[in-house]
């Protein structure tokens, strides 16, 4: 383990020194998959970080790594024909569309963390988790539910955290089962409140195991959005144009409510204005009958046209 302000100081580090640093844990990831029989590759999403991940390891490391792009159907299209036109990347899918997903299991609402514990509340049966989410337990790992959220437990439509389970980790973790590889990821330590801990518990890049199952690297873990940038612009790295778009800092799964009640509605505001049609659909995703517009609106998210609180249709 390593203390916030230890990385705090990494992710202060000039960006010389962060490649150097991210090409050893690179180096070191592929060297252990070459001990245990392995086949590295890395994440792409076609995303800024995932760009310059892949870029870094066929730079500095191995011309041919491979990629792997889970395809999930509610990408930008920007960022799918980038994908395709990227060599050496695989495309894979999941089993379960998105519309299906959310029709089963509900809406990402709020953040990650606060959906699991809504999850947890509405459908574990054991009274200790659900002591955990509503009252908060010292040294717990579980999150405790915010108050201004305790109203989704009661909602008449469901919310969880498991569209990224079914739409990107489940087919990943059956891609790399099949194929005997381990996969290098994109995310950053300082994109969450999550990730920021995680990093802190594992203290590097890189954790290592007997058991691959438990092996996990993230190169860029100390890096941050202007590093990303910093380093597209001084090697001259293709990207996808998407993020030339006015509003666009991130892409993701277009429909995805996680931290949409920040930022005034403008991501779907921009997706509104970039694909209407796309946007039409995943608004009208529904759980027990209700649309994501309509869940939205009760987060007091602001809709393209729409005042959030003026809902009451569904």
């Amino acid at each position: 383990m390593i203390t916030l302000s230890e990385l705090r100081t990494r992710q202060a580090w000039p960006l010389n020194q962060k490649i150097d640093h991210t090409c050893y844990a690179v180096e070191a990831f592929v060297a252990y998959c070459k001990e245990h029989g392995r086949t590295p590759y890395v994440s792409f999403s076609g995303g800024l970080n995932s760009t310059v991940l892949l870029e870094i390891v066929r730079r500095f490391v191995d011309p041919n790594m491979p990629g792997v792009f889970c395809s999930t159907g509610n990408e930008y299209p920007e960022i799918v024909r980038f994908v395709r036109h990227t060599e050496n990347v695989t495309i894979i899918r999941p089993t379960m569309t998105p519309r299906e997903v959310v029709a089963r299991y509900g809406f990402p609402l709020v953040s990650k963390e606060q959906a699991h514990g809504i999850y947890d509340v509405r459908h574990v049966k054991g009274e200790k988790t659900r002591r955990r989410r509503l009252e908060g337990v010292a040294n717990s790992r579980s999150v405790m539910i915010s108050k201004k959220w305790r109203y989704l437990i009661n909602e008449p439509y469901e919310v969880s955290h498991k569209c990224c389970e079914y739409l990107k980790k489940g087919p990943m973790r059956k891609f790399y089962r099949n194929s005997n590889a381990l996969v290098m990821l994109g995310t950053m330590a300082g994109e969450s409140n999550l990730r920021t801990g995680q990093y802190l518990t594992r203290g590097s890049c890189n954790t290592f195991s007997d058991d691959p199952r438990k092996v996990y690297s993230a190169p860029l873990s100390i890096w941050t959005d202007t590093d990303c940038w910093d380093y597209i612009h001084r090697f001259n790295v293709p990207y996808c144009p998407i993020y030339d778009m006015p509003g666009i800092t991130r892409t993701g799964c277009v429909f995805c409510g996680f931290g949409a009640q920040y930022g005034g509605g403008s991501r779907f505001r921009v997706l509104n204005n970039l694909h209407p049609k796309l946007y039409k659909m995943v608004m009208n995703y529904t759980n027990n009958g209700y649309t994501l517009r309509y869940a939205l609106l009760r987060m007091g998210v602001q809709l393209p046209g729409e005042q959030p609180e003026l809902f009451g249709e569904k």
